[in-house]
């Protein structure tokens, strides 16, 4: 009766536990879901508020590094090398171990040496067993270990009953070819290590990648509302124009096709005005995807401002020597592969090594004590009651295996060192054309802001001769069309020279440089 109640209580506890855990998972999927349903209506309420949310280009950066989501995976990387270099240290780690252990043995007597005047034979042993061992750099592996027993026995032969024995005793193995040296042992370590710096270099190209897109973006953005804006001046010109003619359309100055051509081209800049907003609009949502603003609730749908200094054309020069020494010094991948063929040659080093047959020296000194009891048998551990032993472990390898290895690491050596190389010459030409791309665009602002400075006075001269009524109405719109177009090659050629300056740094390595940005340790 007692049993079956005991079986009864311990169910119910168990069907309450499991009860409990589940309204606690149900609790938390509940408000899981409530807070999902708040983030949704505070998205839906944002999308009918006219907000205007007013950054810079510092602000734009700012906003990418915090919010990306790659940015804060490679982050995380360096810390999970950081476990590895620990994992390969604990290898020399000291490690504690303990063995006790009590035997009691009893048996009919089949000797007159087992006791005198009885039937049975037996003994008690108890042994207690303590060790430390490890490994050290050169690749000795070393055992501090302490023997202790108690041993009682029923024979009348036994000088010392009970006795007890302390035994302290150290052993050294020191592998002399194989497994031998502190580069081949440590190889894991360095190689750990090697690991995390690549993985920091990884952080910093991935870092660099989102600043340039970053800055792209927000360039885009700016020649999108500059492009916008100027659209809309030519759209005033062109109505300024169907103004003046449909005045001396209705005095009989100029034909019905002069006015039909000028409202034609109204109609058009109307479109193009259509246009240059519907690129407004993507070149916005670009930057907010880029900064991640489109995951703010409060700014996804806010109209973006940027304050600051438009694009403007402030000339570098750049030399195609130093910014190929440059990126040979700063660029994360190249860095990176320089790391990798280190751990390759430690990988070689390493399979050369285990073709070395293996010889070990073994050595070990101890100490007997034996005693009445545990504090004689500690006094009576020392010389010249000692225990030692010296001598050599050999094992020669078949070899095929680990010729094998070590023929395949030099393999992959050789591979990577041709790719190293033909990441130089990609590196070589990816500069040449950067540079080449920067000072092209230079003389592309210079000569796109002589012709729009041209093309303005040639269309206020224009202007003066229509007035005067020397020029068509189609050469007057041909003037405009001119002029707009100038205005609109200016604004690219410096978008497009700021961004070429934007990917010559990037591949240089220089962008966290110009753009002060330093990374966390660690």
């Amino acid at each position: 009766m007692k049993k079956s109640l005991l079986i009864s209580l311990t169910l119910l506890a168990a069907f309450y536990s499991y009860s409990f855990a589940a309204q606690k998972k149900d609790d938390k999927n509940q408000e899981e879901m409530r807070a999902m349903e708040i983030e949704k209506a505070i998205f839906i309420a944002s999308a009918a508020q006219d907000r205007v949310l007013r950054i810079g280009l510092v602000d734009c950066v700012a906003y990418a590094l915090k919010n990306n989501s790659e940015v804060k995976i490679e982050r995380i990387e360096p810390k999970l090398r950081d476990a590895d270099i620990k994992i390969a240290q604990a290898v020399f780690e000291p490690s504690f171990a303990a063995d006790f252990a009590m035997r009691e043995n009893k048996e009919l007597v089949t000797s007159s040496l087992q006791g005198a005047g009885a039937n049975t034979y037996g003994f008690h042993d108890t042994t207690l067993d303590a060790s430390v061992g490890g490994k050290l750099a050169t690749g000795a592996e070393y055992e501090l270990e302490f023997f202790s027993q108690r041993y009682k026995s029923s024979s009348t032969f036994q000088a010392l009953n009970p006795y007890y024995a302390a035994e302290p005793k150290i052993t050294i193995t020191q592998p002399l070819f194989r497994g031998a040296g502190i580069f081949v042992n440590r190889a894991d370590i360095t190689i750990a290590r090697n690991n995390k710096r690549v993985s920091e270099e990884a952080f910093k190209d991935k870092v660099m990648d989102v600043i340039s897109q970053a800055k792209t973006a927000y360039y885009n953005y700016a020649y999108s509302l500059e492009s916008h804006a100027l659209t809309a001046v030519s759209l005033e010109r062109a109505q300024d124009l169907l103004k003046i003619n449909k005045a001396r359309y209705e005095k009989g100055l100029l034909s019905s096709v002069d006015l039909l051509e000028t409202e034609t081209a109204v109609a058009d800049r109307e479109k193009a005005l259509l246009s240059a907003e519907a690129g407004l609009r993507k070149a916005e949502d670009d930057l907010k995807l880029i900064t991640s603003l489109v995951d703010d609730p409060e700014a996804w749908n806010a109209k973006v401002e940027l304050i600051g200094e438009k694009p403007q054309f402030k000339e570098e020069k750049k030399d195609l020597v130093e910014s190929l020494k440059s990126a040979f010094v700063m660029r994360p991948d190249y860095n990176s592969r320089k790391v990798d063929l280190k751990n390759r040659d430690i990988r070689i080093a390493t399979a050369k090594n285990a073709l070395f047959p293996t010889l070990d020296l073994v050595s070990s000194f101890g100490l007997n004590g034996l005693g009445k009891d545990y504090q004689k048998a500690l006094q009576n551990a020392e010389y010249p009651y000692t225990d030692w032993s010296a001598g050599f472990k050999l094992e020669i390898p078949w070899g095929g295996g680990e010729r094998a290895s070590f023929d395949q690491r030099n393999l992959e050596k050789a591979q990577a060192l041709l790719s190293f190389k033909r990441l130089e010459q990609q590196i070589i030409l990816e500069i040449r054309d950067r540079v080449r791309a920067v000072q092209i665009q230079a003389r592309q602002v210079a000569v796109s802001s002589l012709a729009m400075g041209k093309e303005s006075q040639n269309y206020a001269a224009q202007k003066e001769r229509y007035a005067a009524g020397q020029v068509s109405t189609h050469d007057m719109i041909d003037y405009q069309e001119k002029l707009s177009s100038a205005e609109l090659d200016y604004l690219k050629s410096l978008i497009d020279y700021n961004i070429a300056l934007i990917n010559l740094d990037r591949s240089e390595g220089a962008t966290l440089v110009k753009n002060d940005v330093k990374l966390e340790e660690g």
